[in-house]
């Protein structure tokens, strides 16, 4: 029994290497907030990186890490130094809906944001400036297009929830960048 226990264990770990591949990306991101996040800053920009490793032909485990700053949606003084400035990190899985040149997939992370906000917030009369660490849940969508040898591009549209108090932050993404896989 023993024996046996081995051998599939081995077999399990030799199928896994069989259809493993890895791609990491490299993505300039836009952040629309919504809600009443949406009330005190304006669009976010920033860049952030992915590493996917694919289990199976079409299961891919994933992580990543960027960075993301909101100003003042509003310009006049004093909201005009008004800034949200996010370091996102997450873990979670992606599913290949389709194996092509052209590639969509759907997906699902989970993590934790490191937010700062400094400034006096439209509709405040004190000057904020504190740092959280928030949990975060983010539904996602993209598709990755095959360029050239194992260079691709990578388009991904997200929709981030912060678990912040008293209410939560949300924004929609949109990032698109290079992708390389061996």
């Amino acid at each position: 029994m023993k024996h046996l226990v081995v051998v599939a264990v081995l077999s399990c770990a030799g199928v896994q290497h069989a259809f493993t591949q890895s791609f990491v990306a490299l993505q300039a991101e836009v952040a629309e907030p919504t809600d009443e996040f949406r009330q005190s800053a304006g669009t976010g920009y920033g860049a952030k990186a992915t590493y996917m490793n694919y289990l199976t032909t079409r299961l891919a485990l994933i992580g990543s890490a960027g960075y993301l700053r909101w100003g003042s949606r509003s310009n006049v003084p004093p909201m005009n130094e008004y800034n949200v400035v996010a370091v996102p990190v997450s873990l979670g899985a992606s599913f290949l809906l389709s194996k092509s040149v052209v590639a969509p997939y759907v997906g699902l992370a989970v993590g934790f944001d490191y937010l700062r906000v400094r400034g006096i917030a439209p509709n405040a009369t004190t000057y904020e400036d504190k740092s959280e660490l928030h949990f975060a849940f983010t539904p996602q969508v993209g598709v990755g297009v095959h360029v050239i040898g194992p260079v691709g591009m990578l388009v991904t549209g997200s929709y981030t929830v912060i678990y912040t108090h008293p209410a939560t932050s949300k924004y929609f993404g949109l990032a698109v960048g290079v992708a390389a896989g061996w």
